[in-house]
């Protein structure tokens, strides 16, 4: 794909295609081709593009490989705009995969049609289809077990991968309940706990329970948290992310820890969380040993009060570093006078300004 995208920027797409069009994998054509169709840049560029994928419907060589490149077109044309269009070849790979009368060969050819499904965002359309494949595959396992077992693998595999695309609570709990009962069906007991488990985590993430999450982030689950903050409501979306960002930080991954917290801070910025909740986090920010970002909470907090209060934990923690200057002017702008005062005479004294050392590293 970066090979692609380097020849759209030099504006060398009629090179690009004919690079393409000597691949002989059939379905690896039409995807490179539907991927460069949805990044040119040039009606041109597009029309020539677009017909050239065109050309990949007669090129197939049975039903299941037709429906699958029909699905692939499209994807790519709902993506570029073209919804009409893109609507009625999804409509084909939809009635084509359906007609297959080889029922291992149906359930292929609709799984993979629903994962191009599910990308367009069709996921009512996908879900159903996935329904339709675990139906052909029920019958499969009546006559070859084992192949029952690789296509319920498969079907099961594919609604999780499709969570990628999904950005709804409620449909990603019906792809993996589903997902769980493929792989019972097909004997694979802990996969299908997992996708339990998963559907569980995503439910309360709905709900808004940032509790749950810090709980699981204090048994090191990063990818549970990281799965329950995806899904939850925009109001609480940022306080999830801050959750995670702590998180990482306590363990040693500043860098990635750092980012999150830009994704968070962002997310606060259009949905604040509480006063309570932002003061305790950047309580413990600070006690983390980063100030800096404690601070930058702290223009979220309207309350005077607890924002002195905030302040002088920060300008505390800051003197600990070894920067009194910082320390006495973030002391400066606390609103409380007799707090300000306080702090000044501390930290103007030398004296240890009551910090405790040493403090575990806590969310409560």
């Amino acid at each position: 794909m970066e090979r692609i995208e380097e020849y759209v920027r030099r504006d060398r797409v009629p090179d690009v295609v004919r690079f393409i069009i000597n691949e002989e994998n059939g379905i690896v054509k039409v995807e490179l081709l539907a991927e460069l169709l949805k990044r040119v840049t040039t009606l041109e560029d597009y029309q020539y593009v677009k017909g050239e994928l065109m050309k990949c419907r007669y090129e197939v060589p049975d039903r299941k490989t037709k429906a699958l490149v029909l699905s692939i077109i499209g994807e790519a044309l709902f993506s570029s705009g073209d919804e009409k269009e893109g609507i009625k070849f999804f409509k084909e790979a939809m009635s084509v995969a359906r007609s297959i009368g080889i029922e291992k060969w149906r359930a292929e050819a609709l799984i993979g049609v629903a994962l191009n499904m599910v990308r367009a965002g069709f996921y009512e359309d996908a879900f159903y289809l996935f329904i339709d494949a675990f139906e052909a595959v029920s019958a499969v396992k009546k006559r070859e077990s084992v192949s029952a077992i690789r296509l319920f693998r498969k079907l099961g595999d594919s609604m999780i991968f499709s969570l990628e695309w999904v950005d709804s609570g409620e449909w990603a709990v019906e792809f993996l309940r589903s997902a769980s009962e493929a792989y019972a069906e097909g004997g694979l007991e802990i996969l299908s706990r997992n996708a339990e488990a998963k559907a569980v985590l995503i439910e309360r993430a709905v709900e808004g329970d940032v509790g749950l999450l810090r709980r699981i982030l204090a048994e090191d689950w990063l990818d549970g948290a990281v799965i329950m903050a995806r899904y939850m409501p925009p109001e609480k979306r940022g306080s999830a992310f801050l959750e995670i960002s702590f998180w990482l930080l306590a363990n040693e991954k500043k860098n990635l820890g750092q980012q999150v917290f830009e994704d968070a801070l962002s997310l606060l910025s259009r949905f604040r969380a509480s006063d309570d909740y932002l003061t305790t986090i950047a309580f413990d920010f600070a006690k983390l040993g980063y100030p800096d970002l404690a601070m930058r909470l702290t223009k979220l907090i309207r309350s005077k009060e607890m924002l002195s209060k905030v302040l002088s934990r920060v300008a505390l923690e800051y003197f600990r570093q070894g920067d009194e200057f910082m320390a006495k002017t973030i002391i400066l702008a606390i609103p409380d006078e007799t707090i300000k005062n306080k702090l000044l005479q501390q930290i103007g004294g030398g004296s240890n300004v009551g910090y405790e050392q040493g403090l575990p590293i806590t969310r409560g």
